[in-house]
């Protein structure tokens, strides 16, 4: 984990240092995918959270034991359950990108399907104000159903939209994917997270955030030791302002 940490302080120290001195700190968030119901896994992450006071969106599947989940969560501070799509089945058309919602859905059944997914969590005591599609696919009818049951949005991007303030994604995702899920590496994971921070900078976007990625059932001994590494070194995470960010219209 020391070679870790004197990455993150060699490449994304210096930036950092920069934020500083103008007086100011990275809206650095965290969001994790895919769960369903407790695991060792989970157990790990959300010591994780525990251990660097590191608030922590878990989107979970309504499929899974939301109740089970909820309990879980609710023994560690700062952890907000949010909707991971609705059973994370992709429904895309052959040769187009992997999704649930495509361009046969009507938008009351999407609104219909939120509203399933709601009450799942509702029944495990969890209020649910984001919801976070499956593969970050974020189809247009999708949009007007969250609009109209007052729901943020979370995907993955560069920047967050002026047109759109009920959306905030996440933008460091800590694997790779193709042939098979695996680390992205730490030079890639923090280059990457460099220029993020220095276009903020650059552009005077001090609040603008900027989410870190990660998925606890996925991750092999590279992904924990680097996560862990991160957190330690680049604090605070901070806890969503959820108002900022759902459109009350």
């Amino acid at each position: 984990m020391l070679l870790n940490r004197l990455l993150i302080k060699a490449i994304v120290g210096p930036e950092l240092a920069r934020w500083k001195a103008a007086g100011h700190w990275p809206a650095l968030w965290w969001r994790d995918d895919d769960a369903r119901q407790p695991t060792p896994a989970l157990d790990r992450l959300l010591t994780l959270s525990n251990r660097f006071d590191a608030p922590l969106t878990l989107a979970a599947v309504p499929d899974g034991d939301i109740a089970a989940l909820a309990k879980t969560c609710r023994q560690v501070r700062g952890v907000e359950l949010a909707i991971h799509g609705f059973r994370h089945e992709n429904r895309a058309p052959s040769g187009k990108p992997a999704g649930e919602v495509n361009d046969h859905d009507e938008v009351a059944d999407v609104v219909l399907e939120l509203g399933v997914a709601l009450d799942v969590f509702r029944r495990a005591g969890v209020v649910a104000t984001l919801f976070v599609p499956p593969w970050n696919n974020v189809h247009p009818t999708l949009k007007k159903a969250l609009a109209l049951h007052g729901l943020g949005l979370s995907g993955y991007g560069e920047r967050r939209s002026l047109d759109a303030p009920a959306r905030v994604d996440v933008h460091l995702d800590l694997m790779r994917w193709k042939p098979r899920p695996r680390f992205r590496g730490a030079a890639r994971f923090l280059l990457r997270a460099r220029r993020l921070l220095a276009e903020r900078r650059r552009a005077g976007l001090w609040d603008e955030p900027l989410g870190l990625l990660t998925h606890h059932l996925d991750h092999d001994a590279d992904s924990w030791r680097f996560l862990e590494a991160f957190l330690s070194t680049v604090t605070p995470i901070r806890r969503l302002d959820r108002p900022r960010f759902l459109n009350a219209s």
